[in-house]
């Protein structure tokens, strides 16, 4: 237990000294009346979702992202499929954007593999995106800011909304406020 804990913490530290800057933002919004249970990794989008994604590539067209990241889910690649497309990137599946555990990893993962001067887009999930930005330095006192909330009936945080852009970056300036965090809308 005490490794586990030296381990995130050497994590947490050092993605906050040398990091990449993220954006994270969740999936565009789903189709109503999906069969979650046997087929909720591939939940499409509705409509909606689909000018929703198509809002989020027009919004970030001019920018130099050195990868797009995505949970390895149908409505995250949906989401993140127009934008690699206008800026002719693949899309990188990542199980830490879909499962908890996997995070730490990942984020070391991106610290090995990315420059300070880099941007990295990260398309996740509504009760993923809580722990990341967590992992990444965000201290509690931010959820209300960042639009954090408990789900209700349940014990998991979630980000409100689907036009949220999360933004990670290294700004010692930034660090004072909410750990380098801050969220903006497209």
């Amino acid at each position: 237990m005490l490794f586990r804990l030296v381990t995130f913490f050497v994590c947490i530290t050092s993605f906050a000294v040398s990091q990449p800057k993220l954006y994270i933002v969740r999936h565009a919004e789903k189709l109503a009346n999906w069969p979650e249970e046997t087929l909720g990794t591939y939940h499409p989008l509705s409509e909606k979702g689909v000018a929703t994604a198509d809002r989020l590539a027009k919004h970030f067209e001019t920018m130099q992202f050195a990868a797009i990241y995505s949970s390895p889910t149908t409505r995250t690649l949906h989401t993140a499929f127009p934008l690699a497309q206008k800026l002719n990137m693949d899309i990188n599946t990542a199980k830490a954007l879909a499962d908890t555990s996997a995070i730490n990893a990942f984020l070391a993962e991106l610290l090995t593999t990315f420059k300070p001067d880099q941007s990295v887009l990260l398309v996740s999930h509504s009760n993923i995106i809580p722990y990341v930005l967590m992992k990444a330095g965000m201290p509690r006192s931010c959820f209300e800011e960042m639009g954090i909330i408990r789900s209700m009936g349940s014990s998991w945080l979630v980000t409100e909304g689907y036009d949220n852009i999360y933004v990670v970056e290294q700004q010692e300036t930034a660090k004072e406020h909410c750990g380098g965090v801050t969220r903006t809308k497209f």
